[in-house]
């Protein structure tokens, strides 16, 4: 999810700090969840999805694929 979230913050056009405060967390929040510190709430997935202009199911796609790129990564 930490690539996803970035990805999707960066095609959005904004800063962390400004998804921050569209999510109403605080910046070391979302630098959390993209460096895989923590992972958003249920309530925050939802409130990423709506700001990110993209579906819950997206976040978790784009965290499964870069997930099984690291796992293809560390077995080749």
């Amino acid at each position: 999810m930490t690539d996803s979230i970035k990805f999707l913050r960066i095609r959005k056009g904004l800063t962390q700090v400004e998804l921050a405060k569209e999510v109403g967390v605080t910046f070391p929040t979302v630098s959390a969840w993209e460096t895989g510190k923590s992972i958003p709430s249920p309530r925050h997935l939802k409130k990423l999805a709506t700001v990110l202009d993209c579906s819950v199911e997206q976040i978790f796609l784009l965290l499964n694929t870069k997930k099984l790129d690291k796992n293809k990564q560390k077995q080749g």
